[in-house]
């Protein structure tokens, strides 16, 4: 039963994150990175201070964690 639940609680995280995830930002981000670390959803919403409520990108590209090679 134990595991049933744990199999579940993981199958649950996979979907939540596939079904909130903004497929388009990912693929443009793919495989960038800003100095040794990855760009992806935890650096943006982490490290660059991209809150997650809205879908307003655009006035987040003059944010210095935005800049640099590779990126915008």
């Amino acid at each position: 039963m134990k595991k049933l639940i744990l199999t579940l609680a993981i199958l649950s995280a996979f979907v939540a994150g596939a079904v909130f995830a903004d497929v388009q930002l990912n693929n443009a981000h793919k495989g960038k990175k800003k100095g040794d670390e990855i760009v992806n959803c935890a650096y943006c919403h982490t490290k660059a201070g991209v809150p997650k409520a809205g879908k307003d990108y655009a006035k987040h590209k003059a944010n210095p964690s935005c800049k640099g090679q590779g990126c915008h």
